[in-house]
């Protein structure tokens, strides 16, 4: 996990921070690997559809719960982030898995927490709506900050699956 000097800067400034290569991943998250992983164990899966599109097939978002409950190896990221950005603990805090079958644009939204999303199968575009509107391509391994209440969308250009971490509380 490598966070640049001014990356990290820019993060406690509540900066959109892009850092690529972040991490290299060993494990494959793939498709079949999430798949194997819900259909062991009890695990919330939500779908994520938009409101005006045909909710259903294979269009839709899906959001996997406290992901990190059942891969520990997320954890070393949740802990690493909230050591280093020094977050109070919040009981929503953890990490969700939202994947994609096909390619697909979300509707814009903004989070009430803020997220590190990491890249972990597929390409996709993190859309920032700021004073200006930037692009960010996050691919395996990639990851983005966005700070809770920055108005973003998502543009998957492939099948794709992140890791987001979320952070409800504050920062100390």
């Amino acid at each position: 996990m490598i966070i640049k000097e001014k990356d990290l800067h820019n993060i406690k400034e509540n900066k959109v921070t892009l850092i690529k290569n972040f991490v290299s991943l060993e494990k494959n998250y793939d498709f079949n690997f999430i798949s194997k992983l819900i259909d062991e164990n009890e695990i919330i899966v939500l779908k994520k559809a938009n409101a005006n599109e045909f909710s259903g097939q294979l269009k839709d978002a899906y959001q996997v719960l406290k992901i990190n409950n059942f891969l520990p190896e997320l954890n070393v990221f949740f802990d690493f982030l909230t050591k280093l950005l020094k977050y109070e603990r919040h009981a929503n805090d953890g990490v969700d898995l939202f994947l994609s079958l096909v390619s697909k644009i979300g509707a814009p939204h903004a989070d009430t927490e803020d997220v590190f999303i990491l890249g972990l199968e597929g390409n996709t575009i993190y859309r920032v709506f700021d004073t200006n509107t930037f692009d960010y391509h996050i691919n395996k391994g990639d990851m983005i900050f966005i700070p809770k209440g920055l108005k973003h969308r998502v543009i998957a250009l492939t099948p794709r699956i992140i890791a987001s971490i979320g952070f409800f509380g504050e920062r100390k």
